[in-house]
């Protein structure tokens, strides 16, 4: 089975995809963490999910991590009883208030659309897969034509072409469901409709308030976003290219533009970045790619980003397993084929920033392991040196252990990082545990020569070489 190297597989749950039995499958097919959107469903759901994912970790001896998605600053579709299906051509309207929905009638809760709609203007329901056109305009309601066959679903997300809608950072359930994620230990949390660094320190606030130490994945899909992000990516812990309402929100022809821009920011900042949204998009109802799908993961790979998330894929689609299959052979065949050839210039981004002294220690340790061709064990404390390495984008696999579970999962999704917890008093016990753990999994084999570090600790700092095997 193919499974990429460096470039990491996240998965997103939804009903196509909560069993216990599948989540393990697809951990086994090279999954690494996992995503449940806050905006829908609820605890019992989440929970669910969130112990389908620990158990897989347990079985297969494995850390894998759980991201939980806030809804943030977005309008989105009232509940509905039914999906609401309508024709190219329908009159529909939308309305603020749900108490006015009928059979032609959408519900969506928010004052601010009505304020700046306009005759002309084009609505965009659920990543642009529903357009309608507003032909008339009232305080509380637009009248509209539907551009296309659809079907429209409560709980979707809406937008106005070229428009940004004013909305509060996080409601009453983005609060309820920050604090389930900080009870229920999420490794992350995805904020949607990031607008600018402020949003992003709010989150972290409330969460370390909540006795929660889970990264911020900050989703760039919206115009604000991109006009404050420099410092959205300095405050976030993880930025993620969100395609679906970014593709909304800019002309179809600059989402590239805008993907690599964003990418190449985040590498030349030494920041996670992972890619998002329809990837995969026909595998909702078929087994297998496009061949435009295949480039388009092809051209994420060779970018040098950490991760790619499948979402309506795997969370909604009738083959999520032969999704995250797909993606690992993907992944893993450009990794060998087109990576290998363009792994240069994507560590020339990496390695082109200004260094502190960690940055400058952990390059010298990847190109020592660089130089002789050899794989790399670290045993990282605090996970700092791990996450230093993994920014530089090293083309040698990088075995790293941690002391703890908690940190392993959140370096999982890392590039060519491959973590697990090694319990240890010291960093030197640490790193000979870390070792021989992976020389036990079949990581490190007889023969192969190795290079062994830890991080800087004043008043010294460790490498060794040593060829497995050798005591």
């Amino acid at each position: 089975m193919g499974r990429g190297f460096f470039v990491k597989m996240i998965v997103s749950l939804g009903p196509s995809s909560t069993d216990e039995e599948l989540v393990v499958r697809m951990a086994e097919r090279g999954a690494v963490a996992f995503r449940t959107n806050f905006a829908h469903g609820d605890p019992e759901v989440w929970l669910r999910r969130l112990k389908a994912v620990r158990l897989a970790e347990e079985r297969l001896g494995k850390p894998l991590a759980m991201i939980g998605d806030l809804k943030g600053p977005s309008v989105r579709v009232g509940a509905l009883q039914n999906p609401l299906q309508v024709k190219a051509g329908d009159r529909v309207l939308i309305a603020q208030s749900s108490g006015t929905a009928g059979s032609a009638t959408i519900p969506v809760p928010a004052a601010n659309l009505f304020e700046v709609a306009e005759v002309g203007d084009e609505v965009l329901i659920d990543d642009g897969r529903v357009r309608l056109q507003v032909v008339g305009v009232r305080s509380d309601a637009l009248e509209c034509v539907a551009l296309t066959d659809s079907s429209i679903e409560g709980g979707k997300s809406v937008s106005i072409r070229g428009k940004e809608l004013e909305a509060p950072l996080l409601n009453e359930r983005d609060m309820f469901a920050l604090k389930f994620a900080a009870a229920e230990g999420f490794d992350f949390v995805g904020l949607s409709h990031v607008r600018d660094a402020g949003d992003v320190e709010e989150v972290k606030r409330i969460l370390r308030s909540f006795g929660s130490d889970a990264w911020v994945i900050s989703k760039i899909e919206t115009l604000n976003a991109l006009r404050n992000l420099d410092p959205i990516i300095e405050e976030s812990d993880v930025v993620l290219v969100a395609r679906g309402d970014l593709g909304v929100r800019l002309s179809l022809e600059e989402v590239p533009y805008y993907q690599k821009l964003i990418v190449d920011k985040c590498l030349k900042a030494g920041k996670p970045v992972i890619v998002a949204t329809q990837f995969l998009a026909s595998m909702v109802d078929n087994d297998s790619p496009t061949r435009a799908e295949v480039v388009d993961v092809a051209q994420a790979v060779t970018e040098g980003v950490d991760a790619i998330m499948l979402t309506n894929e795997t969370s909604v689609g009738k083959y999520p397993l032969q999704a995250v299959e797909w993606l690992g052979r993907l992944i893993a065949f450009t990794e060998k084929k087109v990576l290998s050839e363009e792994i240069d210039h994507v560590r020339a981004k990496t390695r082109s920033r200004s260094l502190c002294a960690d940055d400058r220690f952990a390059r010298g340790v990847i190109e020592l392991a660089e130089s002789m061709e050899a794989k790399l064990v670290l045993y990282s404390v605090k996970g700092r040196m791990a996450y230093k390495v993994s920014t530089l984008r090293p083309s040698v696999p990088v075995y790293v252990g941690v002391p703890n579970q908690r940190l392993a999962r959140k370096l999982a999704i890392l590039w060519g990082l491959h973590p697990l917890t090694v319990r240890a008093q010291s960093y030197e016990e640490g790193l000979k545990g870390a070792f021989e753990e992976f020389m036990k999994r079949g990581c490190v084999a007889e023969g192969e020569v190795v290079v062994l570090a830890y991080g800087l600790r004043e008043p010294e700092q460790r490498i060794i070489i040593k060829r497995a095997g050798n005591r």
